[in-house]
């Protein structure tokens, strides 16, 4: 195992090896902002309804901008599109932090998810253009399995930070150490843009036909079949994901640096997960790997609901994650192989818009359930929608 990847890793090209550089600092500064923000909007004094209302902000943007996302990749550099992306979503970020005014947090909660949603719509094409078929899941993995290992140090870091500027004198209360702990994580991010300065890039050809056209070229069969799944698992995990933090505050009554050595802990458990799915998808295939963790990971999900013991609870949470995230190279990687490589942008980009979508839609909701029912409503809910969400994958792509 551990030479097969050494042999593929070295034939990954350099503008890939740019990339997976730049991915761990933008990885590490958006998990540190992601473990910290909820727990900061909380401290600041809004409700879970509210935070469900400013996170369903946030996948609106991205639900917005996929498909025009994908028209940029076509015309324009990957390069550019990926300093833009991360230096625009880094600003939109900060003023989230900066700004008290809901009004003005979902403002730029829809803007920030939109030019991040900019850089991620590129990768999957990005990796196609800048691999071979021979290393190319490899890529996939390797790629996702640096994320993980960004968010390991991001939520170990981010965990940490608001209780060390508190120490240090830099912040006079928790709240003023979250808002600079944030700002620290968007930095962190922008630090990204010096590998990416480094891809070189060919002329991007001419596109002479027109919009409508283009539309009408696509292979919708495929496309919609794609979108079916990828709704239930969005609007599953939408109701409990961008809430997980907040289920051991208020569960548990645990702290901020607690929460992220589990959520630290989790990403080590996904970092193994995400470099296993090339052996995975060889004994089992593809589909059947997709469709084997998402039902995996039921049961844990079933204790989370249940349980009010924390080891068990953990354990739980780590499984769970790490089964949903074994599969998401090998989904993104079979999305990107169904289709003409000229394909790839507007495929990846709806396929990323039926995720959103359906997130935005039940992280509005969300906080509202857990507030006015509980966690374990909202668990229950996420289960029925996974199982659908791996049976019509089964059944749409099982010849594939």
């Amino acid at each position: 195992m551990l030479r097969e990847y050494l042999e593929k890793i070295r034939m990954i090209s350099p503008n890939a090896r740019f990339f997976l550089v730049g991915g761990l600092f933008n990885g590490l500064g958006m998990s540190v902002f992601s473990l910290l923000f909820n727990l900061y909007l909380k401290d600041f004094g809004y409700s879970e309804t509210a935070i469900g209302h400013i996170l369903s902000a946030g996948a609106l943007g991205a639900a917005v901008v996929a498909v025009p996302a994908a028209m940029i990749i076509e015309r324009f550099h990957l390069k550019h599109v990926l300093i833009l992306g991360t230096l625009l979503s880094s600003i939109s970020y900060g003023l989230q932090v900066f700004f008290q005014d809901i009004q003005f947090i979902l403002f730029f909660s829809f803007t920030a998810t939109m030019f991040i949603t900019v850089y991620r719509v590129s990768v999957a094409p990005f990796f196609m253009r800048n691999s071979t078929p021979a290393e190319r899941i490899h890529l996939f993995s390797l790629s996702y399995a640096i994320m993980m290992f960004s968010q390991l140090l991001g939520f170990f870091l981010g965990g940490f930070l608001p209780k060390l500027t508190m120490g240090l004198g830099l912040a006079g209360s928790l709240t003023e150490a979250y808002r600079l702990s944030l700002y620290t994580s968007i930095f962190l991010t922008m630090i990204s843009v010096i590998p990416f300065l480094s891809i070189e890039q060919r002329p991007v050809p001419r596109i002479k036909s027109r919009f409508a056209e283009r539309i009408r070229r696509y292979n919708w069969g495929i496309i919609l079949r794609l979108m079916i799944p990828k709704i239930f698992v969005g609007m599953g995990a939408g109701l409990v994901i961008p809430f997980m933090n907040l289920y051991f505050k208020i569960v548990f009554n645990l702290q901020a640096e607690t929460i992220g050595i589990y959520f630290s802990i989790l990403q080590v458990f996904m970092f193994f997960g995400m470099l296993a799915a090339p052996f995975l998808t060889r004994r089992f295939g593809m589909i059947k790997s997709i469709v084997l963790t998402e039902l995996l990971s039921v049961p844990f999900m079933l204790t989370l609901a249940l349980t009010h013991n924390l080891p068990l609870a953990v354990m739980a949470f780590i499984l769970r994650g790490t089964l949903m995230n074994m599969n998401i190279p090998i989904s993104s990687n079979f999305e990107m192989e169904l289709v003409r490589e000229a394909d790839q942008p507007f495929t990846n980009a709806i396929s990323m818009l039926a995720w959103n979508g359906a997130w935005t839609v039940s992280a509005h909701w969300g906080g509202r359930i857990i507030e006015e029912y509980s966690f374990s409503f909202s668990f229950y809910i996420t289960i029925a929608l996974y199982v659908i969400s791996a049976l019509t994958y089964y059944f749409f792509f099982k010849d594939k």
